[in-house]
């Protein structure tokens, strides 16, 4: 036999073991026999004794806080039983259970060291065997310390995936609701622009009819001049109106009336001529009813075609429920949102340049979805008079579109980030936004192989940079 043990030789240490308990009767006094399914020890207990497997096998398992167990390790011939409780006196972590017949030695804690001593051929394999124990011990703890920081990672890498999964499906969902509504805006508009339709292509025929029943036979007659010019005229500002009053009042002393003396102030130099050499002839108040009733008519005539001019954009804009691509004329769909949002527009100065453009295809309605969205955050920002530039070129093979204002601009801890789903600065007061609107925007112009920046001007101001390309359906 060799004179030393290999440390991670359990078996060879083993069988030295075993000659050495075969040959002394104490030490066989000590080996007991436990059946399969026998528990050795409990979790929670302290454990005056040791044992150390010489046949048979057991497992330790560990009872979480739930009830729930997991089984830890799988013991056989040559491990100790309650090596850690019995060596710290700690109450033991685990429970062990017999799974095949066991043949172990048993040792008393107080008697340990006095074995040790009494028998002098048991210290060095003892202590090998219980080094050999802990080494396994510790490598197994090393292999499960690094199991479960894979684990971890995994878990972590997983999580990440699932968290990414659900913003993406909240991403879509949030773009379903949205195309949802505006699948049913679209609907709505297109229900109204047709009702709104009828009567206003109504007034625009009575307006004509009514024009017609007014035109004398005679072109040079009074009546039918101060008619025509009515229909001719153009809105005066009220500045003007009081300043031209001060003058009709000393040019027509003899009209006292004031709105009378207001309407005389509204006409042109015209019709004040065709007054002043007919008023001895026919009454001053015919005069002007004729040029009123011209006026009036010409306003009904202007708001008609303003009515279909909006049902027209309303139609052309609410085509977002359509998503067969067309050749389009990206100017149209601009001029229609900036009809569609004139209300919003009206108090700014709106610089438009719309230079000539190719056909392109494209969805208009998802395009004109695109405008609006940039044309409201502009607006949303910039005081009265602010000013909102719209231009558009082509530079081969793209159309670019410009929307530029003279706002605050966009703060650049946030620039990169305005593009982002659910992500938005209107949270505070009466602005409030889901954070779709550009999100939506630039996903529309990926899906027409397009392109969406944003910046700010040096000089100040947001600027957006849309580049689509020239292509045939």
């Amino acid at each position: 036999m060799k004179s030393g043990f290999i440390l991670n030789d359990r078996k060879t240490i083993l069988r030295f073991i075993q000659r050495a308990i075969d040959d002394n009767e104490e030490l066989k006094a000590h080996v007991v026999k436990l059946k399969k399914g026998t528990i050795v020890f409990k979790q929670g207990e302290k454990l005056p004794f040791l044992y150390l497997l010489l046949e048979g096998s057991a497992k330790l398992t560990h009872t979480r806080h739930d009830g729930s167990s997991l089984d830890l390790v799988k013991l056989e011939p040559g491990h100790f039983v309650g090596l850690v409780a019995f060596t710290t006196g700690n109450a033991s972590l685990t429970t062990c259970s017999v799974l095949d017949d066991v043949t172990a030695l048993k040792i008393e804690q107080r008697e340990f060291e006095q074995y040790v001593n009494d028998h002098p051929r048991l210290r060095h394999p003892l202590q090998q065997l219980m080094m050999n124990n802990m080494t396994d011990r510790f490598l197994k703890n090393v292999e499960l310390e690094s199991r479960m920081n894979s684990l971890n990672k995994e878990l972590e890498k997983e999580g990440e995936e699932l968290k990414n999964a659900y913003q993406q499906l909240e991403d879509s969902h949030q773009r379903l609701v949205h195309q949802e509504k505006m699948a049913t805006l679209g609907e709505l508009v297109a229900g109204f622009a047709h009702e709104v339709n009828n009567p206003a292509a109504a007034l625009l025929r009575s307006s004509e009819a009514l024009k017609e029943n007014f035109v004398h036979s005679s072109k040079n007659d009074p009546l039918e001049l101060m008619f025509r010019i009515g229909l001719e005229s153009e809105p005066v500002s009220s500045v003007d109106v009081r300043n031209r009053m001060l003058v009709m009042q000393k040019q027509f002393p003899f009209v006292n009336d004031r709105s009378t003396v207001r309407k005389l102030a509204q006409m042109p130099d015209k019709a004040i001529e065709i007054i002043d050499s007919s008023r001895k002839k026919i009454p001053i108040d015919q005069l002007i009813q004729q040029f009123e009733s011209g006026k009036l008519i010409h306003n009904i005539k202007v708001a008609s075609e303003r009515i279909a001019n909006l049902v027209k954009s309303l139609k052309s804009y609410s085509r977002q429920d359509n998503n067969e691509a067309d050749m389009i004329d990206i100017r149209l769909g601009i001029q229609d949102t900036i009809l569609i949002l004139s209300n919003r527009i009206k108090y700014l100065d709106l610089n438009l340049n719309l230079g000539d453009l190719p056909l392109t295809c494209g969805r208009m309605g998802e395009l004109n979805q695109v405008w609006t969205n940039i044309i409201v955050n502009a607006c949303d920002v910039l005081p009265k008079k602010g000013h909102l530039e719209i231009s558009c070129q082509f530079e081969k093979p793209f159309i670019k579109v410009i929307i530029s204002d003279n706002g605050p601009g966009i703060a650049e801890n946030i620039i990169d980030r305005i593009f982002e789903p659910n992500f938005t600065t209107k949270n505070q007061g009466a602005e409030f936004g889901l954070g779709l609107g550009l999100a939506i925007s630039n996903e529309i112009i990926r899906k027409h192989g397009g392109k969406i920046t944003a910046s700010n001007k040096k000089e100040g101001g947001a600027k957006f940079e849309i580049s689509i390309p020239v292509k045939n359906c």
